[in-house]
């Protein structure tokens, strides 16, 4: 799908397909060429551009990590953005590759599928392209910014999951808390693993000496670099947190476990007397006067029922049970 939007003066916006490619491309129109899904013609079209050719190999690679290259004519930028196509990808964190390529009047960006932040910011460029006085630059910083911040929601959510986990575990531990623990440390880490390469994007967006740079866009990408900041603390933060919920959790469990073996001890405790006892009495000697009396039966019985209850007693006394 070619997506395409044509910025004129006094804030006005046209918006099309492949129609408005040829004027899109025009050095004296500024533009926004969004391809979704096409690879044959956007790797047509980059290398009809002159783009660089490592630039365009990483556009089409899938698992690319978010990076930035400044070349000679234009801007080269990879962002990696929350994947909210279906539920499973959501839950899942699968983020989707954003590949941009930018020059003075010219923005083109490349996407395997629907990207959140790219629909969100078409459609308020839409309403008016006044909400871009700076060019074609802010609207490669308004992509990039949304797409973080759509993370946010996601860290908020799993810190509030946190917390609840905690609270459950300290209540009442079970072995489906162990699996919650663990996905979502998974979570944690395809984040952290995520933010780390962004941080470094955008710290050289930031500080960039690109003539495509005023001021404006470097404060604007500067913000955006605290948010991945931001993000990054708190991800470690949560990480730290759910750790500490792992140790309550091993805690509660070997308390427990300990409660069932102090338990059993016990029991095998007060029952190895009573073993002596029937043993000794098993034995199959023929002098035994004990066997011969008529109470024998019982009052082997009640010095068993005796020790029993004794050492129960006395496990008592000493808050053993």
């Amino acid at each position: 799908m070619i997506r395409i939007l044509l910025f004129g003066a006094e804030g006005s916006v046209r918006s099309g397909g492949a129609e408005l490619l040829k004027e899109a491309l025009d050095p004296g129109v500024a533009g926004w060429i969004d391809l979704v899904a096409e690879t044959e013609v956007a790797e047509k079209l980059l290398q009809d551009q002159g783009f660089h050719p490592l630039a365009i190999e990483d556009t089409f690679t899938l698992h690319h990590q978010p990076r930035v290259e400044e070349y000679a004519d234009h801007l080269f930028v990879i962002v990696r953005g929350i994947d909210f196509n279906s539920d499973k990808a959501v839950d899942q964190l699968q983020t989707l590759k954003l590949a941009a390529f930018l020059r003075s009047n010219l923005l083109i960006t490349v996407h395997r599928a629907e990207l959140k932040s790219v629909k969100l910011v078409r459609s308020r460029v839409e309403e008016s392209a006044r909400a871009l006085p700076g060019g074609v630059v802010q609207l490669l910083w308004s992509i990039c910014d949304e797409m973080i911040d759509l993370y946010f929601p996601i860290v908020d959510d799993i810190g509030a999951r946190i917390e609840s986990l905690e609270q459950e575990v300290l209540n009442n531990a079970e072995r489906e808390h162990l699996q919650s623990i663990l996905d979502l440390r998974r979570k944690l880490g395809v984040l952290r693993r995520t933010m780390l390469p962004h941080r470094a994007v955008f710290n050289h967006l930031a500080n960039s000496r690109d003539a495509l740079f005023d001021a404006t866009a470097s404060l604007n990408f500067r913000d955006t670099l605290e948010n991945v900041l931001r993000l990054t603390d708190a991800i470690d933060q949560q990480r730290d947190q759910l750790l500490n919920v792992k140790d309550t959790y091993l805690s509660v469990i070997s308390q427990r476990t300990n409660e069932i073996m102090k338990v059993l001890t016990l029991f095998s405790a007060i029952m190895l007397p009573l073993t002596f006892i029937a043993g000794v009495y098993g034995m199959n000697f023929e002098h035994m006067p004990e066997l011969s009396s008529r109470h024998g039966y019982f009052v082997v019985l009640g010095a068993m029922g005796a020790v029993a209850a004794a050492m129960v007693v006395w496990f008592r006394r000493r808050k053993w049970f």
